[in-house]
């Protein structure tokens, strides 16, 4: 019984650390705004790595920031 419940905790730790160990974000400052983009807004890291090339292009300073 104790097993179980040890192996329950080791992999709810486990899951919530993969969902908060793995996001990447990044605060986009321009002059007139402020944005936090992070990577779990998205389908794929493509469209992640797309959306802060696309605001770099606009005038955006992007730098990286924690997330969840």
């Amino acid at each position: 019984m104790v097993f179980v419940n040890n192996l329950k905790l080791f992999v709810s730790l486990a899951a919530f650390g993969s969902l908060v160990g793995c996001s990447r974000c990044q605060e986009c400052d321009s002059a007139s705004s402020s944005e936090t983009i992070c990577e779990t807004e998205f389908d794929n890291s493509n469209q992640y790595d797309d959306a802060i090339a696309d605001a770099e292009a606009n005038g955006a300073s992007c730098t990286s920031a924690g997330g969840f």
